[in-house]
């Protein structure tokens, strides 16, 4: 479903403080003095710097930290990530439970990333699991790492990671009509960050880059849910209380078993391969029909969608009814 397609960008986000700090002390003052200023200064702004990222993790994870001192926080937001993963961090030290809450982090996202490459890590410690992801990315990548170091395996797939982003960025500037000639990715990304906010009539005057990836991940979940929503209505499929994600795979078995397909077994790629696959079977079956009446009427339907193919085709035949109504010629 071409509507159901989301224009995906990722963006990674680093806050930044910046202070300036006199190198010359005036007369007046003396270096002493000058110096603990300095130290007060760079103190200050490190605690700042560091309740702003804890307030921004607090709100990812939907924690209030209000009033608390940073260490309070800390705890609290421990206390959260450990609820949030599944995970038992009672009677243990602040470094033990950070690295349980760690090791749980990097099993997680090793399981998810498994999942997304189809790879089967059940029984394997997180090293031997890493170390199969790798094998099957560079696989996927068509990078062959025969006789590789780890770190020569990890640089040729990030090279290899850093081709395919330009190309898909390219693809998605050329798409929106975007010049992103001798751009950075980074700066190609920005830029396209910006359009996209333009795009959705986002104001982002003012916000850091995660308020506004926020921002644009709010409104495209909205957009998403509306566009489902109207999908599901169509098709008479009932959607209540599924998440967006839910909501799709749903509609995309209902589809699969209108066009006859079994999905017994499928992965949701596998389900979405096979969707494609028939529809471009059918599109391609009602182009050749297209093509056979175009000719018949000797109509020239060159370049054109099927849509205008069809419209054109339907105002020939209208024309040449009405012709024999009159009983004249086309």
């Amino acid at each position: 479903m071409k509507k159901n397609k989301i224009l995906g960008i990722v963006i990674a986000a680093v806050i930044g403080v910046s202070s300036i700090v006199p190198a010359f002390a005036e007369d007046v003052v003396s270096q002493n003095t000058v110096a603990s200023t300095t130290q007060t200064q760079t103190k200050q702004l490190s605690q700042e710097e560091i309740l702003q990222k804890l307030t921004q993790k607090a709100a990812k994870l939907g924690v209030d930290i209000t009033g608390l001192t940073n260490d309070q926080a800390r705890d609290k937001i421990r206390a959260a990530e450990a609820s949030k993963l599944g995970i038992d961090i009672t009677g243990l030290t602040k470094d033990e439970a950070n690295a349980k809450i760690k090791q749980a982090n990097a099993t997680k996202k090793i399981t998810e990333i498994a999942a997304k490459l189809g790879v089967d890590i059940t029984g394997l410690s997180n090293e031997d699991a890493r170390a199969k992801l790798v094998d099957a990315e560079a696989a996927k990548l068509g990078i062959n790492i025969t006789g590789l170091t780890k770190d020569e395996v990890n640089a040729k797939i990030k090279q290899a990671k850093e081709v395919n982003a330009t190309q898909k960025i390219t693809k998605i500037a050329n798409k929106l009509g975007i010049d992103i000639t001798g751009l950075s990715n980074e700066d190609a990304r920005a830029k396209l960050v910006n359009a996209e906010a333009a795009k959705l009539g986002i104001n982002i005057t003012g916000l850091t880059k995660d308020e506004v990836k926020a921002k644009i991940k709010e409104v495209r979940e909205a957009n998403s849910t509306k566009r489902i929503t109207e999908i599901a209505a169509k098709l008479g499929v009932d959607i209540t209380g599924l998440s967006n994600k839910d909501a799709v795979a749903k509609l995309r078995a209902t589809e699969a078993t209108k066009l006859g397909i079994d999905i017994t077994g499928l992965t949701n790629d596998q389900i979405k391969a096979k969707i494609k696959e028939v529809r471009d079977t059918k599109k391609q079956e009602v182009t050749e029909n297209l093509t056979d009446k175009a000719v018949k009427l000797g109509v020239d339907i060159n370049g054109l969608s099927n849509k205008d193919a069809k419209e054109k085709i339907k105002e020939v035949n209208q024309a040449v009814k009405a012709n024999k109504t009159t009983g004249g010629t086309v």
